[in-house]
């Protein structure tokens, strides 16, 4: 019986250290990162403090129509929202999900800078602030689409022809917009379906719902995992927005243990690293060399993420002609004999 030679699998740690040395060859691509949270650092904020502070004047007259355990829970959340009523900054739409450009600062919300305090702009309207916050999101997946087609060409063919990547910028970012969109409602979906479980099971006891709170999360993110690469079948295959994420469900499901490892080291990779980038305090010049650290390594990961899809791909693709193959191989003896 003849044997058959399978394709060589994806290799994770290839595929990271390709990503990295094309990126180290066009380091143009980290403008698009580090210039987002420079504007987060420096550029004006856009707070909605007043209408969190109403909103937090409204929790305290509902804490007090409740019964102790919820009481403590709002008292929780309203600590929360205070601090939030100061560092929320609208600008932070433009880091757009889940196609968009890496940023350090959105997880530090800073309010201070080394050169003093940036100026604060009230949006005193909740509309308002919705509309702003809508038209930051899409200016930011616009410049999102730009960054991820770059960062894919430098990837895969070790070069940037920003004329190409302007050509196909209208499909591309159309394409992205519609992925948000789904995103968006997969996302309202969960948190919607969480909360009514999570709400049900805290009427019983705050212990239980927040187990519950706990085992939702596991398993929205079990059934997220395979979206992982949802957004690279846009740039790598000219996908549409809806076959590309099945696409992802199909290469993570054929390529389970070894996607996971990759998804399991940039997700490490990137924790671990955050730990270290912020230990600068937000008023230190010392934040840029984070920046400029987290801009490198985020967008080096990016990189071997389309260099793995680039792989998933082959890998699949040849299986699949190596099962067509096999099965004309075994049709053809039949055939043959049947019309003897």
């Amino acid at each position: 019986m003849k044997r058959i030679a399978l394709p060589e699998s994806p290799n994770v740690l290839k595929s990271i250290r390709t990503g990295f040395d094309s990126i180290t060859k066009h380091l143009t691509l980290l403008l698009f990162p580090i210039g987002l949270d420079l504007v987060l650092w420096f550029a004006p904020h856009l707070r909605i403090k007043t209408q969190i502070e109403s909103l937090i004047l409204e929790m305290n007259e509902l804490s007090a129509l409740l019964s102790p355990d919820f009481g403590e829970m709002i008292e929780a959340g309203k600590e929360i929202w205070m601090i939030a009523a100061d560092r929320i900054n609208l600008f932070l739409a433009l880091r757009s999900f889940p196609i968009g450009i890496f940023s350090l600062l959105t997880s530090i919300l800073p309010v201070k800078n080394p050169i003093g305090e940036p100026v604060f702009w009230e949006v005193p309207l909740l509309s308002s602030a919705i509309i702003i916050s809508l038209i930051l999101f899409l200016i930011g997946l616009a410049l999102g689409s730009l960054y991820f087609s770059g960062v894919r060409q430098a990837a895969l063919f070790d070069e940037v022809k920003w004329r190409v990547i302007l050509r196909e910028w209208p499909r591309i970012g159309f394409q992205s917009f519609q992925m948000s969109i789904i995103w968006l409602i997969l996302f309202l979906g969960i948190i919607v379906l969480g909360s009514c479980v999570a709400t049900g099971a805290t009427l019983f006891s705050v212990s239980l719902g927040e187990i519950v709170i706990i085992l939702f999360g596991i398993i929205s993110f079990w059934l997220i995992f395979p979206l992982f690469f949802s957004p690279h079948g846009i740039f790598s295959r000219h996908h549409k927005a809806w076959k590309s994420m099945l696409q992802s469900i199909r290469l993570t499901n054929m390529t389970f243990f070894k996607t996971g490892l990759f998804i399991f080291l940039a997700v490490l990779l990137n924790q671990v690293l955050n730990m270290i980038w912020q230990v600068p305090p937000e008023d230190s010049w010392l934040m840029l060399i984070s920046i400029i650290g987290h801009a490198f390594v985020t967008t080096g990961m990016l990189a071997a993420s389309f260099v793995y899809y680039q792989e998933m791909n082959r890998w699949v693709e040849e299986i699949q002609q190596i099962g067509t193959t096999q099965l004309g191989m075994e049709e053809r003896p039949t055939i043959e004999k049947s019309s003897k």
